[in-house]
């Protein structure tokens, strides 16, 4: 089963109507929120868009993700490694192949623009959804500017 979720950092930035509302929104920084969530479907696949904030790409630009870099200064698995019986969990190539795909760097609360392709918490949810065992992720980015 694929589940399509959005951060609420991107859904804040969109109006009411639009299409990726209809998907699940989620504090990405809410370990037990996602991971009941994840826990209470069979799913084998995620979709999961963050923002991003571009200003030579117009408005509404989806981006698909290659792989990201986690700047947030904190790790969604901290704590959490005996109830989800894991040690360390490998994320290299945790997105699933495209070859148009970027690298986005995770920058937490604010959108670092020092960065190209910055996201909020993406890297959150894909990570835990790893650790849960689920290895067909895909990332995209949605332009806010």
């Amino acid at each position: 089963m694929i589940m399509k979720i959005i951060t609420e950092q991107l859904a804040e930035q969109l109006p009411q109507d639009h299409e990726l509302k209809k998907q699940n929104i989620v504090n990405p920084t809410n370990f037990n929120h996602i991971h009941q969530l994840l826990i209470s479907s069979k799913i084998d696949e995620i979709i999961v868009t963050d923002s991003t904030i571009n200003h030579k790409l117009k408005r509404g630009t989806i981006i698909p993700l290659h792989d990201h870099i986690n700047r947030t200064g904190t790790n969604i698995l901290r704590g959490k490694q005996k109830l989800l019986e894991i040690d360390f969990i490998d994320t290299t190539k945790i997105y699933a192949k495209n070859i148009n795909g970027i690298v986005t760097d995770c920058s937490g609360k604010k959108l670092n623009q020092n960065y190209e392709y910055p996201s909020h918490y993406i890297c959150h949810i894909t990570t835990l959804a790893r650790a849960m065992n689920i290895n067909n992720i895909q990332g995209f980015l949605y332009n806010i500017t």
